[in-house]
C-alpha cells in the first residue's frame, strides 16, 4: 500500500456501510435500515395474485430521513439483490409489506421477499444506493461519493 498522502485509493471511498454514504448535511438526512417500529407501521395484508416485478433476496427496508423547515419526512424504499441473478435494486416508495406472504406493495409495483432481513449490505447495495441519490441530484448537497453504472 502507497504510504504517500497524495495517493488516494479507491477501497477509501466506497462506503462500508449505510453511515458512510452520507458526508455533508447529515443534520438534513439520513439513511438507516427500518425499525422493529416503522416495520410494524408498514404491516398489511397483501392479497396474492398480483404480477410480482422481482423476487429479491439480501433485503431490507430504507428508510430515508429528510428534515427540511424543521420537520422530519420518511421515505421507504425496499432494497435487495434479484434473486437469480444479483442485480441490487431499490424500489419506489413503500407502501404495505406483508411479512406472512412475504410481499411488499410499492407505489409502482409488488415485490416477494425471501428470506431474512439483511443488515449488512454488499458493497454493489451501498453504491447502488449512492447512485441513486446522486441520480435525482442529492449527491453533491449530501456529500455522497460519485458512482455511475
Amino acid at each position: 500500500m502507497n504510504e504517500d498522502p497524495k495517493v488516494f485509493h479507491l477501497q477509501d471511498l466506497l462506503p462500508q456501510s449505510l453511515d458512510e454514504i452520507v458526508r455533508a448535511n447529515r443534520d438534513k438526512f439520513r439513511l438507516a435500515f427500518a425499525t422493529a417500529e416503522e416495520m410494524k407501521s408498514l404491516e398489511r395484508d397483501i392479497p396474492s395474485g398480483g404480477p410480482v416485478r422481482h423476487t429479491l433476496e439480501g433485503w431490507n427496508v430504507l428508510m430515508m430521513h429528510a428534515t427540511a423547515g424543521g420537520k422530519m419526512q420518511s421515505v421507504p424504499k425496499l432494497l435487495g439483490g434479484v434473486e437469480g441473478t444479483g442485480q441490487s435494486w431499490m424500489s419506489s416508495t413503500v407502501k404495505a409489506i406483508d411479512l406472512d406472504t412475504g410481499l411488499v406493495h410499492t407505489e409502482n409495483s409488488l415485490y416477494r421477499v425471501v428470506g431474512p432481513r439483511s443488515f449488512e449490505p454488499s458493497v454493489h447495495l451501498l453504491l447502488h444506493v449512492c447512485v441513486f441519490l446522486n441520480q435525482r441530484g442529492a449527491g453533491p448537497f449530501l456529500g455522497i461519493p460519485e458512482f455511475f453504472y
